[in-house]
């Protein structure tokens, strides 16, 4: 019986799953931030989706003209510095600077449109702790359901690199070292397989196919080289493919591997993996592109990246491999691992439908 209840969960673990992204599909905001100090005046050039910022902030009537975007902004320049007024401090020992909204135009990046938000910050002195707060599109807000900004510093005192998100809202400059931003990126590497859920069905759609410990290292590895390897290709500048190619092909991959699970034609596995994981190493790139200048501190923000990566794709294995292996020992493994992997087969399909049919 408790075999069965087994069984049972990972039937439903599986569908919840899917169906809360297949309901909802998120791709998580991403902002950008430059940050220069010059004397006691600190310049910040943010950029935010412009659709996010728009439901945020009441942006008018949705529209792909720029110019229609660039005049919205425009026009509505005073509510979005009212609205970053409290949601972004830059302040010099505890002494709040002065903020204002200069300028507004819109940008893309990987094919989305961005506002880009120059702001300048007057502030009571020129030296001291320089420290800044950041709570754009908090859950509070209800405009997106994860929101990270990766922002690039100098200062007199230090420059570097450090991110924002729901759990990371304070920085003071100095207090970054190189081995918290390590943490950092690692950590956001970390959060960004487990809270994407294409990447974690496709994972499970590779478990499910495993016939043994050996031939699951095998694929998790050729997976684990491919991603590398465009992530690295991607974020180094020598590489850029429109989300709205990748991402459909990211839904077909799962349906693709789990299918041919269910046909049992897997001898042609590791190659198959090693073509889908070059794709899902831009998908995971998507997330952390910050400048096209190669430096030290991008590769190590890179190298941290994609080691929280793998760190989380493992506990990911952990999780799941053992309870496969559980259900294989009883006399429900065949129907209840060919209806979990129907039901990866399934989202999978419905993903790519809606992604390329609705992008």
């Amino acid at each position: 019986m408790r075999r069965l209840l087994v069984g049972i969960g990972l039937l439903v673990l599986l569908f919840f799953t899917g169906a809360s992204a297949a309901s909802a599909h998120v791709i998580a905001s991403t902002g950008y931030s430059t940050v220069h100090q010059d004397g006691n005046r600190v310049t910040y050039l943010l950029s935010l989706e412009y659709d996010v910022l728009a439901r945020a902030v009441d942006l008018g009537a949705p529209t792909t003209d720029d110019g229609q975007r660039a005049q919205a902004l425009d026009t509505a320049k005073d509510r979005i510095a009212a609205y970053l007024h409290d949601r972004m401090v830059v302040a010099v020992d505890g002494a709040a600077c002065e903020q204002s909204l200069e300028t507004t135009s819109v940008g893309q990046r990987a094919t989305k449109a961005y506002a880009d938000l120059g702001l300048v910050f007057e502030c009571p002195g020129s030296s001291g702790a320089f420290s800044m707060q950041y709570s754009v599109f908090a859950m509070s807000d209800a405009v997106a359901d994860d929101h990270t900004n990766l922002v690039e510093y100098t200062f007199d005192s230090g420059s570097g690199r450090t991110v924002f998100d729901r759990s990371h809202h304070d920085f003071t400059v100095g207090d970054n070292t190189l081995a918290t931003s390590s943490l950092q990126f690692g950590k956001m590497g970390v959060e960004h397989i487990l809270t994407g859920l294409d990447h974690v069905l496709f994972v499970v759609a590779l478990i499910l196919g495993a016939v043994n410990l050996r031939s699951l290292v095998q694929v998790i590895s050729m997976f684990t080289v491919a991603h590398s390897v465009t992530l690295i290709s991607t974020l180094l500048g020598g590489l850029s493919v429109p989300p709205v190619i990748v991402e459909p092909l990211i839904a077909l991959s799962i349906a693709f591997v789990a299918v041919e699970n269910l046909l049992g034609s897997t001898r042609h596995r590791l190659p198959v993996v090693f073509g889908f994981g070059l794709l899902h190493g831009l998908g995971f790139a998507g997330s952390l592109r910050i400048t096209d200048q190669v430096s030290p501190e991008l590769l190590v923000s890179l190298l941290s990246f994609n080691i929280g990566i793998e760190a989380g794709q493992a506990l990911l294995l952990l999780a799941v491999f053992p309870l496969v292996l559980l259900i294989r020992r009883t006399r429900l493994s065949v129907p209840v691992v060919r209806s979990a992997t129907g039901v990866v087969a399934a989202f999978g399909l419905f993903w790519f439908v809606e992604r390329f049919l609705f992008a």
